[in-house]
């Protein structure tokens, strides 16, 4: 799959020709391990046609890389799992490097999605991050030697909390600057005035100083991964030696709590823009913290100082716009001085937006760039990723002067053995509860082959989306002889905030309601399915509800194979590293308190083990044992009381966190499924 991409700045500007960088990864299944590849694209400045396309080259791990100039700044792993190494590229050899261990200011640099942050200042004299803080030497109270002035004694058993699932060994972020000019000795600045109370990150170089959102840390962390419902704010550091800090931007200054997710500038002296929701605190009406995922905003400051204003990001002209959701940002995402890119999920399909600052509105670039995401900017260029369900990732390319209309470098190749379709879904208006009877979709993929099984596959969240992207493991499972219908049900993100907010309180119910309408018009549009051969298949809250349908139509499924389900949320409320998420999906406020016994009993309503008596399909559970989002005791207690009740279950451990995502675990998740499918249909 495509991961990122970049056009090369050429030495002479005249050059007819551009080059385009490409990093691709794809997992190896004979060494277990993701393998990352490159490939250059010689590309004519005028047709933008692609002319030469590289063979791909092998690159080392980079656990985070920027560019600034002509510098690129790597972050590898060193020679021992505790050594990380900073890499300084000029053009094209390496200018020096930087053994943090060695140096040992700080613990290991943060290169995750949701603190990790890594830029060069414009003026090529440093580089700014996030890392964990060192800690004091601790010492046993027993200790017989000398104890340094630093040290403490006896402590070393004291209760560190992280920031939860993949976030294991995230405690103590702080902000870094190391300096570009010098390295021996190599200097790196802390700045320690960030308050105690909040964990920074996402850091860049803005108005001679740097920029970031921190994360509220009291009364305790709430697991950050797929979380945008977390109270931030965005600080301020100044670049002296005491590295003042000031709050830009707080929940205080609209009277509620505000997530922050993601922030771009338009160089250090440009507008600065982020993504940001409120988490409605104080609302009466509104549950908080709210959807694990939701509707954002984009705010703007022209100044250090000045006032942040909103983007009006209505598009009336767009009927099947329903606001910004998961927004993704490219390195370079700025048009000019007052419009910068974004890509984002409209219902299921991916579109680019562009953001005009200047007129505080935005343009949904949606007729002919149908799942275009952009990649990249330079000058008038404008490079993204295409696909679809059934033809791979492909470079795209458009020129904004010319009315970014996105068109291939190169021609891609479809899997022209399969076919692929929308589907618009509605219930019937008697029965349904007033304002919560939206549209929803669903997609279908697989062969116009006789007889074929379907896999019906509700993603997670469940506040997420399924967007009509290309899919490996989709494509295995077509390529073994099944169809796949993929569920975007109530409560998906891209359509609105208030379809998104419609399924908390009523999961269980309305999303379990959707995927069965979903199933029974797939069927009766596609003839060639069998109806005898219906499978489910999900994870997490698609766990969740693939085991709810086996419980709740038991006559309807033929096998079921649930990935770290949510079984019983009222014994998850307790474990999860998001216990707000039990309480919101219940329909409940979130008082960094336990359940009463009312809500206990409410969880358990809607949750399938309520359901487990009636299951009559096989299940096959897969469960991650280092799982902190959906801790394994849920499998395990769902485990345990089928087998109590005489039914057919099976299950699979994995030393893995919650999306069970090392390549050895993937490969054998995905074809057990499968072989477990197949046993099922071989069964009379």
């Amino acid at each position: 799959l495509l991961s990122s991409a970049r056009i090369e700045t050429p030495i002479n500007p005249q050059d007819s020709l551009l080059q385009v960088t490409s990093v691709w990864s794809q997992n190896d299944l004979a060494t277990y391990k993701e393998a990352k590849f490159v490939k250059s694209a010689i590309i004519d400045k005028a047709s933008l046609v692609g002319k030469i396309s590289s063979s791909p080259v092998a690159i080392d791990a980079v656990q985070l890389s920027t560019h600034q100039k002509y510098l690129r700044a790597v972050v590898k792993p060193g020679k021992e799992e505790s050594e990380q190494i900073i890499q300084i590229w000029e053009r094209d050899f390496l200018k020096t490097s930087y053994n943090l261990k060695d140096i040992d200011a700080h613990g290991k640099i943060y290169c995750d999605q949701e603190f990790g942050g890594l830029e060069i200042s414009e003026d090529l004299s440093k580089l700014v991050y996030v890392a964990e803080r060192k800690p004091n030497k601790s010492l046993p109270f027993l200790h017989q030697g000398e104890v340094p002035e630093k040290a403490t004694q006896g402590n070393q058993y004291d209760y560190k909390q992280d920031w939860g699932e993949q976030l294991v060994d995230k405690v103590d972020p702080v902000v870094a600057v190391l300096d570009l000019t010098t390295d021996q000795p190599a200097k790196i600045q802390i700045f320690d005035n960030v308050p105690s109370d909040v964990s920074p990150g996402k850091v860049r170089f803005w108005k001679n100083g740097i920029v970031g959102v921190a994360y509220k840390n009291t009364p305790r962390k709430l697991g950050k991964v797929y979380c945008s419902n977390r109270d931030t704010v965005l600080f301020y550091l100044d670049l002296s030696e005491e590295g003042n800090y000031t709050e830009i931007r707080k929940g205080a200054d609209v009277g509620d709590e505000i997530g922050i997710t993601r922030l771009t500038a338009n160089g250090e002296n440009g507008r600065l823009a982020w993504f940001e929701r409120r988490l409605f605190k104080n609302d009466q009406v509104k549950i908080y913290p709210g959807p694990h995922e939701g509707e954002v905003y984009i705010m703007v400051l022209d100044d250090l100082g000045g006032e942040p204003y909103i983007i009006d990001t209505s598009a009336s002209s767009v009927p099947t716009w329903g606001g910004i959701f998961v927004p993704s940002l490219s390195a370079r995402c700025w048009l000019d001085d007052d419009r910068f890119f974004i890509s984002c999920p409209m219902q299921q399909t991916r579109v680019p937006v562009l953001v005009n600052c200047k007129d505080r509105k935005i343009q949904v670039l949606h007729e002919g760039n149908e799942n275009v995401r952009i990649l990249d900017l330079h000058d008038d260029i404008v490079l993204g990723v295409k696909s679809d369900p059934i033809t791979p990732p492909h470079l795209v390319i458009a020129r904004a002067s010319e009315g970014f209309t996105f068109r291939p470098v190169f021609e891609p190749n479809s899997v022209e053995k399969f076919i692929w379709s929308a589907i618009t879904l509605k219930h019937e208006e008697s029965g349904q509860e007033e304002g919560t009877n939206f549209e929803f979709k669903a997609y279908h993929i697989g062969s116009n082959g006789t007889d074929r099984p379907l896999i019906v596959w509700p993603h997670g969240g469940p506040h997420s989306i399924l967007t009509e992207e290309f899919s490996r493991t989709a494509l295995y499972f077509c390529m073994a002889g099944f169809n796949i219908l993929f569920v975007n049900y109530r409560g998906s993100l891209g359509f609105s905030d208030e379809f998104t907010r419609v399924l908390m309180g009523r999961v269980g119910d309305m999303d379990v309601k959707d995927c069965v309408l979903a199933t029974q018009k797939c069927l009766e549009l596609f003839p060639n399915l069998s109806k005898d051969k219906v499978f489910l298949m999900g994870g997490s809250h698609g766990g969740f509800l693939v085991t709810h349908l086996a419980g709740q139509y038991p006559d309807m499924f033929k096998g079921v194979v649930a990935r770290n389900p949510v079984i019983n949320i009222a014994s998850m409320s307790e474990v999860t590293d998001i216990p707000d998420w039990t309480f919101n999906e219940a329909g409940a406020q979130y008082a960094f308190s336990n359940p009463q016994p009312a809500l206990y009993q409410e969880m358990w309503a809607k949750s399938p083990i309520a359901h487990c008596q009636n299951i009559k399909a096989p299940i096959l559970l897969m469960i991650g044992k280092n799982d902190l989002r959906v801790p394994p005791s849920q499998g395990y207690q769902f485990y345990h009381t089928l087998k109590a009740g005489g039914k057919e279950v099976y299950m699979h451990e994995y030393a893995d966190n919650h999306p069970l995502g090392k390549p050895e675990h993937d490969a054998n998740v995905m074809i057990s499924a499968a072989v477990f499918f197949n046993q099922q249909i071989g069964k009379k």
